[in-house]
């Protein structure tokens, strides 16, 4: 595969200078999205969206170039997600071209999708369009938090000991258009012939504007929002509606539970650590929890076998479980079984 080379920084700035210059006459940016997303997280619904609000900008990374964030929200005012209407200049053959997206992000600052405008489709290398195919690799992409292409420049994608066999000319001055291949271990992350791009809308997708969002989350967070973020389908809401809640909250336990029971081991592990005593002591609600034990994973049997003390009743019907436990739990589980007073462990049935 060949790539292309990033221009110089001074033909850079006149790449966009020009590009800026040119775009703006007929574009400005849109407050309220246009075009049902090509992708969206599932647990968003983008229909539901009624109003918008600028509240937050962000720098475009290598450009001087700032984007206008938007919270969008339902007809009732409750936040959906972030929105950002994007013009950002892909520099290819040596000289730079824009490109139009409409960014999503969800209210933790996490990417979830993208919308695009009909007129202005993808195009990659030689101004081949983007195939369907082309569209799934980036989407994947821009959801890898952890992909290949953080922290990297685009030096750092390029093998720059090739020599360029291809010489092109911009504003009478030759450079160097084309190099050789695309690092090895970068092709297998990206959409072949889009690499600038695709490094410049990951570097967008989880740069300043994902910070800034988990930083304004607070400014937002409402008891409605607790508990449309502990009701959610998105599992990274629920974990941050379970951090968040304190004390007497957890009165209300139906959905904590139905949430401990969706939840991975560190869920289960903020819902057993933050339930206070004197609800813990509660039958309808360490009555449940209990009843889960033998589909639980090592760390939530351990805090459930600790906190026997504060519910002696539910010792005994532990009994059935000893092969689920470890050796270090049993003997745990033994001493409080020891020093409890005698139950038929019936209310657990």
């Amino acid at each position: 595969m060949i790539s292309i080379r990033p221009p110089k920084s001074q033909l850079t700035n006149i790449c966009i200078s020009l590009l800026l210059g040119l775009s703006l006459c007929w574009w400005l940016p849109s407050s309220v999205p246009n075009n049902p997303p090509r992708y969206l997280q599932p647990g968003l619904d983008w229909q539901k969206i009624s109003t918008s609000i600028p509240v937050l900008t962000f720098a475009n990374p290598d450009t001087s170039i700032t984007h206008q964030l938007y919270l969008l929200k339902d007809a009732t005012n409750v936040p959906l997600m972030y929105y950002a209407d994007i013009l950002t200049p892909v520099c290819i053959d040596g000289v730079c071209k824009p490109v139009y997206l409409e960014m999503y992000w969800d209210l933790l600052g996490q990417y979830v999708g993208f919308g695009e405008y009909p007129n202005h489709p993808l195009t990659k290398y030689d101004h081949d369009l983007f195939t369907p195919e082309d569209y799934v690799k980036l989407q994947e992409l821009l959801l890898d938090r952890n992909s290949i292409l953080d922290r990297k420049n685009l030096d750092d994608l390029y093998d720059l000991r090739s020599v360029a066999n291809e010489k092109i000319e911009y504003n009478g001055v030759e450079i160097d258009g084309i190099s050789g291949a695309t690092k090895t271990e970068i092709k297998s992350s990206i959409v072949s012939g889009a690499l600038y791009s695709c490094h410049r809308l990951w570097n967008l997708a989880h740069g300043a504007a994902s910070a800034k969002i988990r930083t304004h989350l607070s400014q937002i967070y409402t008891d409605t929002l607790a508990e449309c973020f502990l009701r959610s389908e998105i599992s990274t809401y629920r974990y941050y509606a379970v951090r968040q809640m304190e004390g007497s909250a957890f009165a209300d336990f139906d959905p904590i539970f139905a949430v401990y029971q969706r939840g991975n081991p560190l869920v289960r592990k903020h819902i057993l650590k933050k339930i206070p005593d004197s609800l813990f002591q509660l039958t309808r609600i360490h009555g449940p929890l209990y009843r889960t034990f033998p589909d639980l994973d090592g760390t939530s049997k351990t805090l459930l076998i600790d906190k026997l003390s504060l519910a002696p009743a539910a010792a005994p019907a532990l009994a059935p479980h000893l092969v689920k436990m470890t050796k270090n739990q049993l003997k745990t589980y033994l001493k409080h079984l020891q020093i409890s007073p005698k139950q038929d462990g019936n209310f657990l049935k």
